[in-house]
């Protein structure tokens, strides 16, 4: 049952992603994608198998649970932040977003620490929250370089 909701989860992330009314370029979002899942898996390995401060479920349903939330929901709700934060104006806006991707990842974390597709040893609910708090502004950071990058090129 798990790893069905863990499709939902998905599901929703892409259906958010794809609903955007303003996007940043395809060029913009595949780069930041594969940025955010480069920093999401050597996250997630350090913090389970070099620091051991959590560890994953050895069950089927749950480890795959585990895959796709680091691989699509984590990185698409980053990526709709940085969409959605990066290409509008409005203050209401970029709070909104900003309350919506870390409620959606916090909420979607915790799910799966619930139903056993990982299990807390030396880590709680606070260092989640930085983490996700660290990982939103590095996806910010990685969206404006990208953005800067992108405007130079045409500028030349």
């Amino acid at each position: 049952m798990i790893l069905v909701i863990c499709l939902l989860f998905v599901w929703f992330s892409i259906l958010i992603f794809a609903f955007l009314p303003n996007k940043l370029s395809i060029i913009t979002n595949v780069l930041l994608y594969m940025l955010l899942a480069v920093v999401d898996i050597n996250k997630l390995t350090i913090l389970s198998d070099t620091l051991e401060v959590f560890q994953l479920s050895r069950k089927v349903p749950e480890f795959l649970s585990m895959i796709l939330h680091r691989d699509f929901t984590f990185s698409i709700t980053l990526l709709t932040f940085a969409n959605v934060y990066l290409t509008t104006w409005k203050r209401s806006t970029k709070a909104g977003i900003t309350l919506y991707t870390f409620s959606y990842l916090f909420c979607t974390g915790q799910f799966l620490r619930f139903n056993g597709a990982l299990t807390y040893e030396r880590w709680n609910i606070f260092y989640e929250c930085l983490l996700i708090i660290s990982l939103m502004i590095i996806t910010y950071w990685f969206g404006r370089l990208l953005i800067h990058l992108q405007q130079k090129e045409k500028s030349l």
